[in-house]
């Protein structure tokens, strides 16, 4: 199902509406023509009124879901955003640290940002993060709690740093919960049924192009959110992938290390 979100995203967008028509249009004007037979009046205001009904339902699901995948991806952008904000603030005390162990610092560091872009940017990345990433943040956090703060400098440098790791942690943490907060596959069975049970309530009226055409603008518009809701809950790749160009710029910019590409 993902696959598609490989695609640019215009062109994924406009590959699942034709899905959702096709899913939606063909079988009605099929089985359409296999039921000759005019329904009567009663039976087709019955079925309209079911229709409308579960429709609601269907299209308030849909809605809440929609809502939920947003508020999950903002989420994680700010997430983002203060692990970025507290690796810069490391970044800035250690330039200010006057110690021997100012470079072996930054290059730790360095390495932490690398292995989070390189092991912890893509889809199947642990929620736990990756061994890499584990391994160079406990390193670095090891290496301050071990600095030897002799001027009031260092010692308020020191401080500020053991403070921001610890927030680090909280943040990249919080980053991986979030990244991996997909939609249940119950989601997706509730909503590809309830487009078909709406799809066959339409059996009951002929096949005209007028309702050839009513019924591919509801196939297209379900197919554009399921489309943008799926893309949502995938931001290690797809149109909604969160930036990591931040995450290069500090390597390359403060801490002076090669710029890194993440492995999406």
């Amino acid at each position: 199902m993902t696959a598609i979100l490989q695609l640019p995203a215009w062109l994924g967008a406009i590959l699942a509406m034709l899905l959702a028509i096709a899913a939606s249009a063909i079988p009605f004007v099929v089985l359409r023509r296999l039921l000759s037979e005019e329904l009567p009046t009663r039976t087709r205001d019955v079925a309209e009124t079911v229709a409308v009904r579960i429709g609601t339902i269907h299209g308030l699901i849909l809605a809440l879901v929609f809502a939920e995948a947003q508020s999950t991806h903002t989420n994680l952008q700010q997430e983002v955003s203060k692990e970025l904000t507290t690796i810069e603030h490391i970044a800035l005390e250690l330039n200010q640290w006057d110690g021997p162990e100012k470079d072996a610092l930054r290059g730790q560091l360095a390495a932490y940002v690398t292995a989070a872009l390189q092991n912890e940017w893509q889809a199947s990345a642990s929620l736990r993060g990756s061994r890499e990433a584990r391994r160079a943040y406990t390193t670095l956090d090891h290496a301050i709690l071990n600095l030897k703060a002799e001027t009031p400098q260092q010692q308020s440098l020191r401080t500020r740093m053991i403070m921001n790791m610890d927030t680090l942690q909280d943040h990249r943490k919080a980053r991986l919960s979030l990244a991996h907060r997909g939609l249940p596959s119950l989601f997706w069975w509730m909503a590809l049924t309830g487009f078909a049970i709406i799809v066959g309530f339409f059996l009951v009226f002929p096949a005209n192009l007028v309702h050839i055409a009513i019924l591919s603008v509801y196939g297209a518009y379900t197919g554009l959110a399921l489309y943008f809701i799926l893309a949502l809950s995938h931001p290690y790749a797809g149109p909604a992938a969160i930036d990591t160009v931040p995450y290069e710029m500090v390597l390359e910019d403060e801490l002076g290390a090669p710029r890194v590409t993440s492995s999406q």
